[in-house]
């Protein structure tokens, strides 16, 4: 399972704001720590920001020029409802952070900004939002003991959250052998998934055997059973 670090290098800001002294500090203070940061002068270059780019939270000024920050929420509102968002706000803009709960934001954050405070509440939105991702990545985790876990949606085997590499037929055979827990695939069945009709493998037991006796090597750990006159499987006891 992915830790929050490793999260975080993936998680991608947007930051809109049309101070152009500050802006260039906090994008270097983010990008310390988040995959990438993007940035926006007013609302309508962030709208058009985000229909092109992955972004993982928007951080928002409220007072900005062509489009303002709660024109801008609105506008994402109407394309996204989840993705997390945080006002800058200074305390005369009482009424509107009012105005912007409506539309689900995340927190705001008092200008002029404590980096600390500023920090703090960057950091606790983004672990809700990867408490959110571990849930949903639960569903696809299937745990082979305390330390691998296979991802059946992103097909990958992972040993203490670092990804074994392995060839695709490798993979193919783990998939399958980890698809229904401890049932015994025949050879035929395991051919059918790993070389179609027209792949011209003729000889599928000895290429079986090959694809077995590497993964053997590669992942000493996991038992890939030989079952005499069945097949092969992978017995989970958890």
């Amino acid at each position: 399972m992915i830790t929050l670090e490793s999260y975080k290098k993936q998680f991608n800001i947007l930051y809109v704001e049309d101070d152009v002294l500050f802006t260039p500090k906090i994008k270097y203070i983010l990008e310390k720590s988040f995959k990438s940061v993007l940035i926006a002068s007013n609302g309508e270059e962030a709208l058009e920001l985000f229909k092109i780019n992955k972004i993982d939270l928007i951080i928002s000024d409220i007072n900005m020029p062509k489009m303002d920050g709660l024109t801008f929420l609105k506008k994402l509102r109407e394309l996204h409802n989840d993705i997390p968002f945080i006002f800058l706000t200074a305390r005369q803009e009482a009424n509107t952070i009012i105005d912007a709960i409506q539309f689900d934001i995340s927190n705001y954050i008092l200008k002029p900004i404590d980096l600390k405070n500023f920090l703090s509440i960057v950091d606790k939105s983004v672990k809700k939002s990867y408490k959110k991702y571990i849930e949903i990545e639960k569903k696809y985790i299937i745990e082979i003991d305390t330390e691998f876990f296979w991802n059946q949606k992103t097909k990958t085997l992972s040993k203490n959250n670092l990804p074994i590499k392995l060839t695709k037929k490798e993979l193919l055979l783990l998939e399958l052998l980890l698809n229904c827990n401890n049932k015994v695939y025949s050879i035929s069945e395991i051919a059918c998934y790993l070389w179609d009709e027209d792949s011209g493998e003729n000889d599928y037991v000895a290429n079986l055997k090959n694809i077995i006796s590497r993964l053997r090597n590669k992942i000493p750990e996991i038992n890939i059973e030989n079952v005499y006159g069945l097949g092969y499987m992978i017995k989970i006891t958890k």
